[in-house]
């Protein structure tokens, strides 16, 4: 989504990413073709190295398949490499010009299976969804997805619900080979032929509700008021939800208390992710591979947080209401049941790490619950110009094109972006880095000197814009230190 951000820093742009450029060497089965111009022809290409495209053929012979309804999984030897990227924007024509000029990691020089994950907001319109998908599709052996608030506006008059938008959107990925769906798990297959590792990636589809911001309002100083989240967000406009009434009856809620609008599409979308019994199909996959003894890494994503934490506090965003409409408790509860099953800290081996999106703040950071959480953001290209010390993220740190996605796991290591033992080097985000160092203090309710000028600039009353002599330059404004001054 593009939003209302807390700092805005003018800085030189930066061109290259260098050795962060990888090169890959390994081609696996894929359940279907990489864009639509393949479709038709799928069921007749010949499965090779550079073409493989329906599970359960190989070019390697060390690759096997099973193919139960709830035991399906993948045996690969070699490398699995896994890029995230968010808030794709792909109308914006330099973000188009990114996607285009990406590194492709179909190189036969590297064995590596690779895959991107892309957590929503990719473009309004159907056909550049078309477009970036098939792109991507090109420079990658798989790409997993989860729509974000502006892949779900209705801007055409043909449009007239967001939840069909989403079956479209999803009739769009089935047919391009583009996953929405928990994959089975990639078991990766050692020198010795032992499997001991399995590789889980699931898409969490989510909206959010208001009821995910719990902390304390901030105080708005006399002659501003700050206009709620309907007024200023576009969502409330452009998505459309015509059958929010009959949900509202059909969803029950076990406490009187009354909830939001909000919260009953969070409810109803949260619910897509049961269909067929994927997501407990899911989660079995993951229990077996535990209980087998295997090494069990899992990625979750969605567009938006999980976590009130994964977003500065209110004090520090330009618009302070931002957190009633960036993620969702529903969505917590479906993650946190995964964090259940691997007994996270309880064993050194496993993992789980979950991307997000929809803020446009670089961010990689742990919790107390060990679940790393990570949001690399494409944005707009105007945030890049204004703020670009919030957007970098590990060798995430330019939207110039020829760069790439963030390197969000590598298999070989079996490392995620910032785990590495070169830690001290690593830039897990300015705001990660700032709450790594500093403790949450959602109580504070003093608006930051930038946040203050700028509301009073836009939200404050004509005397108040008078008397303050409001510039519009805020470029110079002060970032928080360690000490967690500003």
């Amino acid at each position: 989504m593009f939003v209302i951000h807390s700092i805005r820093i003018r800085a030189k742009r930066v061109t290259s990413l260098g050795d962060f450029r990888s090169s890959f060497f390994y081609r696996m089965a894929l359940s279907s073709p990489r864009c639509a111009a393949h479709a038709n022809a799928a069921s007749n290409t010949k499965l090779t190295k550079r073409s493989p495209n329906v599970i359960g053929a190989s070019s390697n012979p060390k690759v096997t398949h099973h193919n139960h309804h709830s035991h399906h999984q993948h045996h690969r030897e070699g490398n699995i490499k896994v890029f995230l990227i968010s808030d794709v924007h792909f109308d914006a024509k330099e973000n188009e010009r990114f996607i285009e000029q990406m590194p492709s990691s179909l190189n036969k020089d590297d064995v590596c299976y690779s895959i991107l994950i892309i957590a929503g907001d990719v473009a309004e319109k159907l056909s550049d969804l078309e477009r970036c998908f098939c792109t991507c599709l090109k420079k990658f052996d798989c790409v997993f997805y989860t729509f974000g608030n502006h892949d779900l506006w209705c801007a055409s008059k043909e449009e007239k619900c967001s939840l069909e938008k989403i079956q479209s959107v999803f009739k769009l990925c089935e047919r391009l080979g583009v996953k929405t769906d928990p994959s089975s798990g990639e078991e990766i297959v050692g020198p010795n032929d032992d499997a001991k590792r399995r590789v889980f990636i699931a898409p969490v589809h989510s909206w959010y509700e208001r009821e995910f911001d719990t902390e304390e309002e901030v105080e708005a100083p006399e002659g501003v008021s700050i206009p709620g989240v309907e007024r200023v967000m576009t969502d409330y406009r452009l998505c459309k939800w015509p059958k929010l009434d009959a949900w509202k009856k059909e969803i029950t809620t076990t406490t009187t208390t009354i909830k939001s609008d909000d919260y009953y599409i969070s409810k109803k979308i949260d619910a897509l992710n049961d269909a067929d019994g994927k997501f407990e199909r899911f989660l079995e996959n993951v229990k077996r591979a535990k209980e087998e003894g295997k090494d069990v890494t899992v990625i979750t994503f969605s567009h938006f947080l999980p976590r009130i934490e994964l977003i500065p506090e209110k004090r520090f965003l330009l618009y302070p209401k931002l957190t009633q409409a960036v993620g969702s408790h529903i969505l917590n509860e479906r993650i946190e049941r995964v964090t259940e099953i691997l007994h996270l800290g309880k064993s050194g081996k496993d993992s789980h790490t979950h991307a997000f999106g929809h803020t446009h703040f670089g961010w990689n950071l742990v919790l107390e619950n060990n679940v790393r959480y990570v949001q690399a953001a494409l944005a707009t290209p105007k945030e890049w110009v204004r703020r670009p010390r919030s957007l970098v993220v590990g060798e995430f740190f330019s939207n110039a094109p020829g760069n790439s996605p963030l390197l969000l796991y590598d298999s070989r290591t079996n490392a995620f972006s910032g785990s590495s033992s070169n830690i001290k080097e690593y830039n897990p985000g300015l705001w990660a880095k700032y709450y790594e160092e500093n403790a949450r203090d959602s109580s504070n309710k003093t608006l930051a000197p930038w946040v203050l000028s700028y509301v009073s600039r836009v939200w404050g009353s004509r005397e108040l814009k008078k008397s303050m002599m409001m510039t519009s330059n805020t470029d110079a404004s002060p970032l928080p230190g360690k000490s967690g001054q500003v």
